[in-house]
């Protein structure tokens, strides 16, 4: 596992068991798009458990699953229109994932055209 019940205590102040914890990095694998076992970098490790840690004590305070995001409701005739938010991962957790390697931008350099016209300094005259 990637947080312990020590690590959910010490970082959110919340006591969860294992199982919730579970549940926790089911989520966060999910969002973060890879399994525990291809986290290696310790940065990316440190984060995880931050992650798993914010998921298990917003999953211990609420009941994730059943919540809905309503953002307009009319009493008669019943008109509900539902938002875009997933309820289901802390808010936390997604600020989380988003510091991990693989989610960080790269940037690629590539020469101009022009620098490839060019003829070498040993070439002029």
């Amino acid at each position: 596992m990637l947080a312990t019940v020590e690590d959910v205590s010490r970082i959110t102040g919340y006591t969860v068991d294992d199982a919730l914890i579970r549940r926790a990095q089911a989520v966060f694998e999910v969002c973060a798009g890879r399994p525990e076992s291809l986290i290696t970098l310790p940065s990316d490790l440190a984060w995880s458990a931050y992650a798993v840690a914010w998921q298990a004590a917003y999953m211990d305070n609420s009941d994730v699953f059943a919540q809905a995001n309503v953002e307009a409701s009319k009493q008669d005739k019943v008109t509900v229109t539902f938002g875009d938010h997933n309820f289901a991962v802390s808010r936390l957790t997604l600020a989380a994932v988003r510091n991990l390697s693989w989610n960080r931008s790269r940037s690629v350099t590539t020469r101009s055209i022009a620098d490839e016209r060019r003829l070498p300094v040993w070439w002029t005259f």
